[in-house]
């Protein structure tokens, strides 16, 4: 009888836990976790997660791992540079960024009257819009704007990854313009200026002068996260 009462206590020792445990979890998720004790706390922020992500190598592609969240760690790279497709300069990169900036004048008025000064500026300025107009106007439109180019393919070991998405997070670098670079049709009306394009004369800019630099988010060792579909890594953007 005594080995029985003591069977029934222990039993009722663990559903009462049990019950602590489910009760302290409904806690959690309705009402946060500042609300529960800090070792509570401390136990269910070291909880594994629910749909844990699975660390997998990149040399090959498991079938076994389909649709699974995983990690995978390993040199990110085009398999062909990428290119920008209207000036023609490329770079061995995952993304190319071309910034185009135009010499405008700028306009400021007060009750004072208004000053106007030449300045570089990514976007048109519309000098119809100045109180003055005489003497400042600007061209009307860029003969090409700022892009973004992408990389078609990208490889993390025997993974395909989209390039956007694997390029959100890394801060682009400048690439400097170099002459073997440089096309020859851009050669003929476009010199280098400390790695940036630019139609101007250094000493003399004038209006409708134009600059064009680069940046790139280049290749290198990620560690990137998402779901497996077949050879891809699918993340979100």
């Amino acid at each position: 009888m005594a080995r029985r009462r003591k069977h029934r206590s222990l039993s009722r020792i663990l559903l009462s836990l049990a019950a602590l445990i489910v009760l302290g979890a409904g806690v959690w998720h309705f009402t946060g976790e500042n609300t529960l004790p800090s070792t509570w706390r401390q136990w269910f922020a070291h909880a594994p997660p629910h749909g844990d992500v699975v660390d997998v190598s990149a040399a090959r592609v498991d079938p076994a791992n389909e649709g699974r969240h995983i990690r995978i760690h390993g040199q990110l790279h085009a398999l062909e540079p990428v290119r920008d497709s209207e000036l023609g300069v490329q770079a061995n990169a995952l993304v190319l960024l071309r910034t185009v900036q135009m010499r405008q004048w700028q306009e400021e008025c007060d009750a004072k009257g208004c000053r106007h000064a030449l300045g570089w500026s990514e976007r048109p300025i519309d000098s119809s819009r100045f109180r003055v107009r005489e003497g400042h106007l600007n061209p009307a439109r860029f003969p090409f704007a700022s892009r973004r180019f992408a990389a078609d393919q990208l490889r993390l070991g025997a993974f395909r990854v989209d390039a956007d998405a694997a390029a959100d997070a890394t801060t682009p670098v400048p690439f400097a313009i170099t002459a073997g670079q440089l096309p020859p049709n851009l050669a003929a009306s476009l010199r280098i200026e400390d790695g940036v394009l630019t139609s101007a004369d250094p000493a003399h800019p004038a209006v409708g002068d134009l600059r064009v630099s680069y940046a790139i988010i280049a290749a290198g060792p990620r560690t990137l996260t998402g779901a497996q579909r077949g050879d891809r890594l699918v993340m979100q953007p």
